[in-house]
């Protein structure tokens, strides 16, 4: 009962961080998610050294890679100087000479894992910025690109959640036993349709959607987002497991209490966040 209570505050504490920063001012915004991508970042290369064959560029050098790779896609955004994204070009070729100067682990293992958390981690923050940018007026005085990222959020934790209940109550039949054997296919299917309906629900109700081109999206758009968003969180969530499992721990941490690691909570956003910038883009052009 004790784990419950601390599940479901630390659940709660963690949902209010994040309604309260996609509703903030863009820069607000990108001050909390860049925070959480740190947070990410140090969690996946903390795994990294777990594994004894491999030995990663320091901990906290590739998180300060990970903040410039950020960089190089907010710069427009943000107005950020261009002098800052430059900065990941010598830090990319950097990663490669300091490996010469190294006589620890696997040299191949070591660079690919030190980059991995970049295109892992950051690339999907960073597209988690791309897309609350969509909504800014053409000049940059309306901003309301908060309703696409809470729309992309919401999709994840409706389909995770019919998912479960389904699968707890009827799920029978194992969708992928070898990564993670808790997952059913009545579960996901659960979760598919609650997504889609709620998709249709958010474009139907949901006040004020931003327009991009002069227009919004349809009801069935928004649906068909929520369904694509459903299959691909669960890609995601089972690409951590696999990635665990070759770790061999149970949670990516123990920074969240009852919850494991931030890289457990966002696992489902990681893979599926570059191709909801992608449907977006491709829906209203």
């Amino acid at each position: 009962m004790k784990n419950l209570v601390i599940r479901a505050l630390t659940g709660a504490v963690l949902l209010g961080v994040m309604i309260t920063a996609i509703l903030m001012p863009p820069y607000l915004f990108g001050v909390v998610f860049f925070a959480l991508m740190m947070l990410c970042l140090y969690e996946f290369y903390g795994l990294c050294y777990k594994v004894e064959q491999a030995k990663p560029i320091s901990r906290w050098a590739m998180v300060g890679g990970g903040m410039l790779f950020v960089s190089v896609f907010l710069a427009e955004l943000y107005q950020a100087p261009y002098l800052i994204p430059l900065l990941y070009v010598p830090f990319f070729t950097g990663t490669f000479v300091v490996e010469l100067f190294r006589h620890n682990g696997s040299p191949i293992l070591n660079v690919a894992m030190s980059l991995l958390g970049h295109i892992y981690v950051a690339l999907p923050f960073s597209c988690l910025c791309m897309i609350e940018s969509l909504g800014a007026s053409a000049d940059g005085a309306d901003w309301q690109g908060g309703s696409f990222v809470l729309a992309f959020f919401i999709a994840i934790w409706v389909s995770d959640t019919g998912a479960y209940l389904v699968g707890r109550a009827i799920g029978r039949h194992k969708l992928y036993e070898r990564v993670s054997p808790k997952k059913s296919w009545e579960g996901f299917w659960g979760g598919f349709v609650l997504a889609t309906a709620a998709g249709y629900f958010f474009g139907k109700y949901f006040p004020n959607l931003p327009e991009i081109n002069g227009h919004q999206l349809f009801d069935w758009q928004w649906a068909v987002f929520f369904a694509l968003i459903c299959v691909l969180g669960t890609l995601g969530d089972l690409v951590e497991s696999l990635f665990k499992r070759y770790f061999k721990v149970k949670d990516s941490s123990n920074m969240l209490p009852g919850h494991g690691g931030f890289l457990d909570r966002f696992d489902s956003a990681i893979i599926s966040a570059p191709f909801a910038y992608a449907i977006l883009l491709l829906f209203f052009r």
